[in-house]
């Protein structure tokens, strides 16, 4: 997590990626005292941006786990996303889903040679941590991650094109088609958020020369 981000947007992402989190497991992510979380906790609550709720532990007392609300995940949504959303919902409802379809596919065309000319020239692992990274700066809170398998995983815990994705879900595996050619490896996608799933999940294999 970026150290130029504030504590209110460092708490934000965390419940991003985690659904809900209570004030100890924020406090120890930040590495600041339980207190100086709760003060932003009233505060976002306040602000109608997250919620808590009471969970029965086993043993001792309920524990607070705090989730943020339809109005704290707008705050991952772009109007840049809202625009192009209601572009394509226009295009698709007046009989133009196949442009709608066109637009997306050179878009991402462009977004693959962009991608590749940030990744020539390096190593198969530099190469995955830079898309990760390109990712993350786009907005997708990207992590890589090596799995057991020998493969990698990227999760992507926002996704700025769910709306787009909503209405048309070439999207999707056109952005999985974008990863497999600047990566020249095999993607398998096994969450995504436009499904219902709280990340996008890609699991990726090289391919043997």
């Amino acid at each position: 997590m970026p150290a130029s981000l504030s504590t209110h947007q460092k708490i934000l992402e965390i419940l991003k990626k985690n659904h809900n989190s209570t004030m100890d497991s924020i406090a120890n992510d930040l590495g600041i005292s339980k207190m100086a979380v709760l003060k932003h906790l009233f505060r976002m609550e306040k602000e109608g941006i997250i919620e808590r709720k009471s969970i029965k532990k086993k043993v001792g007392r309920p524990v607070s786990v705090f989730f943020l609300t339809e109005h704290g995940e707008e705050r991952f949504r772009s109007s840049y996303a809202d625009t192009i959303k209601s572009l394509i919902s226009f295009l698709v409802d007046h009989g133009h889903r196949d442009l709608a379809v066109q637009f997306l596919k050179e878009r991402y065309a462009l977004m693959q040679t962009e991608y590749a000319k940030s990744l020539a020239g390096l190593t198969y692992e530099k190469r995955l941590e830079k898309l990760s990274e390109l990712r993350d700066s786009a907005g997708y809170m990207a992590e890589l991650k090596s799995i057991p398998s020998g493969m990698h995983e990227l999760v992507e815990f926002n996704c700025p094109i769910f709306q787009v994705a909503s209405v048309l879900e070439e999207a999707c595996s056109l952005e999985s088609i974008m990863f497999k050619n600047v990566l020249d490896s095999d993607i398998q996608t096994t969450h995504r958020v436009v499904e219902g799933r709280g990340y996008c999940r890609f699991l990726i294999n090289k391919r043997l020369d």
